[in-house]
């Protein structure tokens, strides 16, 4: 059974709440002596006030705009993780009988479907939900989220802080990460980063010139603590243990988290994450990585020439080449060589790809191009060139029309994108001193004080494990605490579950998932929650999980029970 309570109008600041409860004075006490007595025995340690715990937990949403909360008990809704969603259609009884809150939380989750299909949601669990619009204000700044709130029944007192992979929005994760932390008895959290604010397309809003990737980290900082005063104020018990959890670009935001968590202790301040798990994340070096010559200055030359989001993906579709190029090295030729777009290789390489993922090159050069029969501008797109194109814009400050120079998309059904020939010419690729200053903003440390394990795929085609992973392993050994950090490699791994399955056309001859790619790469999800275990165990119980290392697999026998992986 779903029941809802809405609130369409801000409720109190669940922060304001907390600090206004504390500000009471108790005593009732006097200046005047002769009206203020000495105290005598009990009376000198008088009770504090008596927590009750909200009916129906009345104020979850509390400090939110355009909130609901709902509660899944019983029938109907699939529970938290909503796991009947997944197959419902417009259209469909069960669908059209959803109110419309319920219809637009299956159409974000059906728009993120990552989870391999091996792994689909199946425990129906139990508890209240909430959704809502979170506004902090910092420094003069707001940051803005739509978010999801989720406490099964059998809460264990512990809150996971989920970072988002894309741009996507705060329903990302319901097939990858929201059935395990549930079934755990954790409360969930997750935001949109502010990408998708009101239905906007995510991708849109990095042409907003807002750099609006800036405030990542510090938006998993403000999940953390709306969250959790939200369900001490309501449920009278802090969270006993705060954990960050994150794929992709949430992997990234797990890292810089704990980063600004690290910051804001060391300035005084109270440390809020007991631990990290990083999934996949991407790596954003800092100016003591990428200033070659030791200036003390982050030049365009030296931005152009590291290995980061943009770049990386830059080099990958310069390797490949555009799709529709004659010389492209996305065919079905290329594909059955020995590795697969051997004339890629060096190229992918150096670009921070491990030669494992050559698999996935092709389909990640062209993956978008099967939508060209209904949207032509995606004639010949894939990842390398959307990504590149979309983030380089967004830190150099750009609107659509201001990117048209290096726009990933084609201007007719004949002609490349502009964004291959701008490459080629652009001094230091485009970049300027101002869009450096910017992806600064976004850059790890390295520096973090709770303890942070990572997994990531040897085969991750999108965000290379050389660039990504041990590049950020580097930088923890250089300038942070490698004692702290743990680095698990999965052999055969790719960036997403689902593109695991071989659901992708591979070879780029217009058929999808004959060529049995799936027995090559590792359903990675089971490590994430295997690696997840060991993250708890270290932080609560100090015991340290085994040293970072590369861990085999059988990739046409997937191991899908986290409890049989060995660290």
């Amino acid at each position: 059974m779903i029941t809802t309570f809405r609130s369409l109008v801000r409720r109190a600041n669940t922060f304001q709440a907390a600090v206004a409860l504390t500000a009471i004075s108790l005593a009732g006490c006097s200046d005047d002596p002769a009206q203020n007595p000495p105290c005598v025995g009990d009376a000198c340690n008088p009770p504090g006030p008596m927590c009750v715990p909200a009916m129906d937990f009345e104020g979850l949403d509390g400090g939110l705009t355009a909130s609901l909360r709902t509660f899944y008990n019983g029938s109907g809704g699939g529970g938290l993780a909503h796991i009947t969603y997944w197959g419902l259609k417009a259209g469909m009884p069960e669908f059209d009988d959803l109110p419309a809150e319920e219809q637009a939380k299956v159409k974000k989750m059906q728009a993120s479907l990552l989870h391999s299909l091996k792994l689909a949601p199946k425990d129906e669990v139990y508890g209240v939900e909430v959704t809502g619009t979170l506004a902090v204000t910092e420094g003069g700044v707001t940051r803005t989220q739509e978010i999801v709130l989720k406490v099964p029944n059998d809460w264990n007192g512990k809150l996971v802080v989920a970072g988002t992979p894309g741009t996507r929005s705060e329903f990302a994760n319901e097939g990858t990460i929201v059935p395990w932390v549930l079934k755990r008895g954790y409360a969930y959290v997750a935001g949109n980063k502010g990408m998708t604010n009101g239905g906007v397309d995510g991708n849109a809003t990095l042409l907003t010139k807002t750099h609006p990737t800036q405030h990542w980290g510090a938006m998993m900082l403000d999940l953390a603590e709306w969250a959790a005063t939200s369900l001490e104020i309501v449920t009278c018990k802090a969270p006993t243990h705060v954990y960050a959890v994150g794929l992709s670009n949430g992997g990234y935001q797990v890292r810089r988290a704990l980063e600004l968590d690290h910051e804001r202790e060391k300035a005084g301040g109270k440390k809020i994450f007991a631990g990290g798990l990083d999934w996949s994340g991407a790596y954003w070096p800092d100016a003591r990585v990428l200033d070659k010559d030791k200036d003390g200055t982050v030049t365009p030359a030296e931005y152009a020439a590291a290995n980061h989001l943009v770049s990386t993906n830059e080099r990958a579709a310069l390797a490949m080449k555009w799709a529709y190029d004659p010389a492209t090295l996305s065919t079905p030729d290329a594909y059955t060589q020995m590795p697969p777009f051997s004339g890629a290789e060096d190229a992918m390489i150096a670009a921070g790809f491990g030669a494992p993922s050559a698999t996935i090159w092709g389909a990640y050069n062209t993956a978008f191009d099967s939508l060209k029969a209904t949207l032509p501008q995606f004639k010949g797109i894939g990842y390398y060139n959307f990504t590149a194109y979309y983030f380089k814009a967004e830190l150099l400050g750009h609107d659509l029309a201001e990117s048209a120079a290096y726009s990933c998309f084609p201007p007719n059904d004949m002609d490349p994108p502009p964004f291959y020939a701008y490459l080629a010419s652009a001094p230091d690729a485009g970049w300027t001193a101002e869009s450096v200053s910017f992806a600064l903003k976004n850059a790890n440390t390295g520096e973090f004080s709770a303890p942070l394990v990572s997994i990531h795929g040897d085969a991750d085609g999108l965000l290379g494990v050389i660039a990504n992973a041990e590049a950020y392993r580097d930088a923890v050994t250089a300038y942070g605490d490698p004692d702290m950090y743990r680095l698990y490699v999965v052999a055969g791994g790719g960036h997403v579950d689902l593109h695991s399955d071989g659901v992708l056309d591979f070879d780029f001859d217009g058929t999808r998932a004959e060529e049995g790619a799936q027995d090559k790469f590792t359903i990675l999800q089971p490590y994430a929650e295997r690696a997840f275990d060991a993250l708890v165990e270290w932080a609560e119980k100090g015991t340290a999980p085994p040293p970072s290392k590369t861990l085999a697999a059988d990739p046409v026998n997937d191991e899908l029970d986290a409890s049989k992986i060995e660290l």
